[in-house]
């Protein structure tokens, strides 16, 4: 009987263009059922083997298996979902914290236009009260790109500007501050706007602690040390001390070992040019750290550390552009130069083609023209001309020089009010914008 009923499915089922999938799920079933009634036991060599049913039960725990694991999964995305809710939340406070309340034009955002930055590492603690700027970046990217060019400056450069102290390039920013620290920054982008030929949009600093934290919010970097390090000062609570080989460093190692110049334990002293290069290298670690999958998972922490150590006018939306735009900017495509110059006591002093060589990759990702090589008497386009150009925005004002051969000006020596020294910071304690 049920093979006549299987006989007769199969023939309805020739109507059908499924008619023999059809067919073979029937015979399935009947022949699991005809399995379990008695029947004539035959020679194995006249039966031909059944088609294997799917136990159902086998397909019961692998449905049970299935929603077991998707709800596993769906309790870990919810959870990272979370977590990322979270750290989006605090990155937009943080954001929000430093970044300045300014609308930005659609044309002048970090997505869509080069932009320029000056950076500063400067000297917070309390146990110094100084504002000494250890670190000076000059920064441009390009968004078409994704480019960027970084140029360290020895803190030792000698700068000559235009109606302003002959000194070194850490002095100008404490001394603009101690003049007047609503302006410091605008004035000390306009200085170095001069030096280097162009406007810069925007600047920041950012103090030792704040770093500190945010290497150690990494789990630390793991950096070649060049060099045995040994300085000990015992008024501001220096204390350096590390040894030449591959390691890992905490914040308080890794900013010995990028600030490490003069020693007084018998070690090998260091110059403003290879601790330039350090600071290559730890930004370098540092990027490759912010993108490991450790790095986001510890974003909170930065970010918190970032915030409470940085002081920038870069608008909180020009902030968020720039992260997303440049976050994973490949390394290929920052090029770092460092400034070599020679010491001419109490300065640094950089030839002419270097640092025409340091301003045209700068100029090269704000899309500006080179600029017209011309020899100045202390490296700087303000003084004698050879620095054309207009600003990139952002920054009032534009480009100095009117090229041609430099005309030597005399250096001022009008004794006005004394000017502060880059060693007289605010005072212990004070909030450096006093906010």
């Amino acid at each position: 009987m049920e093979e006549s009923t299987q006989k007769s499915l199969c023939s309805k089922s020739q109507f059908s263009t499924k008619g023999p999938i059809v067919c073979v799920t029937i015979g399935r079933f009947l022949n699991d059922r005809h399995k379990r009634l008695p029947e004539k036991r035959v020679p194995m060599s006249q039966t031909t083997l059944p088609i294997s049913p799917l136990p159902p039960r086998g397909n019961a725990s692998r449905r049970k298996g299935w929603l077991i694991a998707a709800a596993v999964l769906f309790v870990i995305l919810a959870v990272i979902g979370g977590y990322l809710y979270t750290v989006y939340d605090k990155a937009n406070e943080v954001i929000d914290q430093i970044g300045t309340p300014e609308v930005v034009p659609e044309a002048s955002m970090a997505r869509t236009k080069p932009l320029s930055f000056l950076l500063l590492g400067v000297d917070f603690r309390k146990e110094t009260a100084s504002m000494n700027s250890d670190v000076i970046m000059a920064v441009t990217v390009n968004p078409e790109r994704k480019s960027a060019t970084i140029v360290s400056l020895p803190r030792d450069l000698h700068m000559d500007p235009r109606g302003l102290p002959e000194r070194k390039a850490n002095y100008y920013y404490p001394y603009f501050y101690n003049q007047d620290k609503n302006t410091a920054f605008t004035e000390t982008k306009k200085t170095f706007g001069d030096f280097f030929g162009f406007n810069f949009d925007y600047m920041a600093t950012i103090d030792f602690h704040a770093f500190e934290q945010t290497v150690d919010a990494l789990g630390g970097l793991t950096i070649d040390v060049d060099m045995d390090m040994r300085y000990v000062d015992n008024e501001d609570g220096t204390d350096i001390n590390l040894k030449k080989g591959t390691q890992l460093l905490n914040g308080k190692q890794a900013l010995d070992f990028v600030r490490y110049r003069k020693s007084n334990r018998n070690t090998e002293e260091s110059s403003d040019t290879e601790r330039n290069m350090r600071q290559q290298q730890v930004i370098d670690k540092t990027l490759e750290k912010l993108k490991s999958f450790g790095g986001v998972l510890k974003m909170t922490e930065i970010m918190q550390a970032v915030g409470d150590g940085i002081k920038t006018d870069i608008p909180s939306v020009q902030i968020r552009d720039l992260l997303t735009t440049y976050f994973n900017i490949n390394r290929e495509n920052i090029n770092f130069v460092h400034l070599e110059g020679d010491w001419v006591s109490p300065y640094i002093e950089v030839s002419d083609e270097d640092l025409d060589n340091a301003r045209s990759a700068l100029r090269q990702q704000l899309d500006l023209p080179a600029l017209t090589p011309s020899p100045s008497p202390s490296g700087n386009p303000t003084s004698g001309g050879g620095a054309t150009g207009t600003g990139t925005g952002g920054s009032t004002g534009t480009g100095t020089g009117t090229g041609g051969k430099a005309t030597p000006k005399p250096t001022p020596k009008a004794t006005p009010k004394p000017t502060p020294t880059p060693t007289k910071g605010p005072s212990v304690g004070e909030n450096v914008y006093g906010e």
